[in-house]
């Protein structure tokens, strides 16, 4: 095993430490061809904080892979484990396309769910998923959740730039989004806290934003008053056995304080590491959820004092689900919810929520 995989599977396990408002196009194609590629972005107006011994840097560093609607090129050229061809060119058809970004835990990296940023693009969006300091694995120093709150101003700037490669004809990504189309941001752990920062914090949200998507998101130190900013339609996802983010007090906390429009998802025997690529059972490492004192909720304590982080629930002890099982549903949810904020499509959303899965209990607003 090469440094680079054991690196990267080290990552994914210690993720653990981690509408109304659509446009009226009609619903694009529901399966396209996926192309993937990368792009080395630095933004150098924004600085990265010092990291324990590691000094500040004058800029943030954000290596992004991007994911798109392709057309298909010769098979098995450059293609990866999830059918993604590297750099091939750009669907027309149905472009331009709704765009999401994707926002990972802490302690990981952006390829810690291809399963769902794939699934994404090949029903017809453009998915960008970065790097982030000082989360990501890579950190220099160590990953750490202090300052995580400035990953909204570096998702705000993706979406700079890649509304710049939209309008450049000459870039692979030409014409593939919409510049004035906003966009969505999705995330996990502490991604799915950015999501909600993203979208509601008084302070700091980025009113481009449509719609917010929150796998598992840490959400205990975010007190009523966040929520009042604005109404932005929003998805929470949770199981009911996460052992790192216990989703009566976080994930289930978020969407009962959100305002309409708003959907939540219980995920009966879902884990929080099944939200990744990863089969990693959540207690591999015995981790205790998040507290008052955690860094995380230290870095937005002006949103909320973080006392109801230090009533932990019991464990869920629901039979576990199968990873393939909850990523199953978690695609099937998360692109019927984009599809109704960026399609007005209705149907494939309440039809979900109709069908009594026993696995998966759904509540909307």
């Amino acid at each position: 095993m090469s440094r680079g995989t054991l690196a990267r599977l080290l990552g994914g396990g210690l993720l653990a430490l981690l509408a109304a408002c659509g446009d009226a196009r009609p619903t694009a194609p529901r399966q396209f061809a996926v192309g993937i590629t990368t792009r080395e972005l630095v933004d150098d107006s924004r600085s990265t904080p010092a990291n324990g011994d590691v000094p500040a840097s004058p800029s943030r560093r954000l290596p992004t892979d991007i994911w798109y609607p392709a057309i298909p090129g010769p098979a098995g050229a450059g293609v990866d484990a999830n059918g993604a061809m590297r750099d091939a060119p750009l669907d027309p058809a149905g472009a331009p396309y709704p765009l999401v970004f994707f926002v990972h835990g802490s302690m990981s990296f952006r390829e810690q769910s291809t399963f769902l940023t794939t699934a994404l693009a090949r029903a017809g969006y453009v998915v960008a998923a970065a790097d982030f300091p000082l989360t990501a694995a890579s950190t220099p120093g160590g990953p750490s959740d202090l300052h995580f709150d400035l990953q909204v101003g570096d998702v705000a700037f993706l979406a700079d730039r890649l509304a710049a490669a939209s309008r450049d004809a000459t870039d692979l990504l030409a014409r593939a989004i919409d510049p004035a189309g906003g966009y969505a941001v999705s995330g996990h752990s502490t991604g799915g806290t950015v999501a909600l920062l993203a979208a509601y914090a008084p302070d700091m949200h980025d009113p481009r934003v449509r719609a917010a998507i929150a796998l598992a998101p840490c959400a205990c130190f975010l007190d009523p008053p966040f929520f009042r900013t604005r109404s932005v339609p929003l998805l929470v996802m949770a199981g009911t056995d996460d052992l790192l983010v216990p989703y009566s007090d976080n994930g289930r906390r978020a969407y009962d304080l959100a305002p309409a429009p708003k959907v939540f998802a219980l995920l009966i025997g879902g884990t929080h590491l099944f939200f990744t690529d990863f089969d990693i059972p959540d207690n591999l490492f015995p981790l205790e959820p998040t507290t008052s004192d955690s860094d995380i909720a230290v870095t937005v304590r002006r949103y909320g004092t973080g006392q109801p982080c230090n009533s932990i629930p019991a464990p869920g002890t629901d039979p576990l689900t199968t990873i393939d099982a909850q990523h199953a549903r978690t695609t099937a949810l998360v692109t019927a919810f984009a599809d109704r904020v960026f399609r007005r499509d209705t149907r494939t959303l309440a039809q979900l929520e109709a069908a009594h899965d026993p696995l998966l209990v759904i509540s909307s607003q």
